[in-house]
């Protein structure tokens, strides 16, 4: 992904929220409003945002993380193979021990650890 498309849509003041849509390079239109709606209340997600400049920079760093999902939907719709699996999930029931369900630790010195 190179580029993400912003476009702040309305403030709502009851919640205090922005709400946007988003478009990129890697979805299958550039335009935004052809996407959901997102609303974010910037005063609870990132308090340090004070400008118009640093807002518009968070919000276009979520946008890149809304594009990739939204890109990824979009081929998931042409994955019959990949669909079929989700849709065989419909009604069944499975029961885990938590252990075997648990990420093993990484290894020491790999980030993350």
């Amino acid at each position: 992904m190179n580029t993400v498309t912003v476009k702040i849509e309305s403030w709502e003041e009851d919640s205090k929220s922005l709400v946007c849509r988003f478009a990129s390079d890697t979805t299958a239109s550039s335009n935004p409003d052809d996407y959901r709606p997102v609303a974010f209340q910037p005063h609870l997600m990132w308090p340090q945002a004070t400008t118009s400049d640093d807002i518009m920079t968070n919000i276009a760093r979520a946008g890149a993380n809304i594009c990739q999902e939204i890109a990824n939907e979009e081929a998931l719709n042409s994955d019959a193979a990949q669909l079929s699996v989700y849709s065989g999930l419909s009604g069944q029931t499975q029961t885990f021990n938590v252990a075997d369900i648990q990420e093993p630790p990484a290894p020491e010195g790999v980030a993350g650890s």
